[in-house]
């Protein structure tokens, strides 16, 4: 248990403390749109698509089943 001490300290005590803290932040910009005159114009494009094919013949992967429970193959009985 602690007792009250009436001494008088001169010089206050700094204690560092780190500090964690999570400051959610939200940003709701506002779209400013300006006309302007309308504009015809051509533009040359060249796309080139890009195309996955799958392979005609396919496997599915091996699925590999421990045996007796500690990976090793059980011996033959004679």
């Amino acid at each position: 248990m602690s007792t009250y001490n009436p001494e008088y300290y001169p010089n206050a005590c700094e204690f560092t403390v780190p500090i964690k803290l999570n400051v959610p932040i939200f940003i709701e910009p506002t779209v400013a749109i300006k006309a302007v005159e309308p504009v015809t114009e051509k533009v040359r494009v060249h796309l080139e698509p890009d195309i996955y094919l799958r392979p005609e013949v396919a496997a599915a992967a091996p699925v590999c089943i421990p045996q007796n429970g500690y990976n090793k193959p059980q011996l033959p009985y004679s």
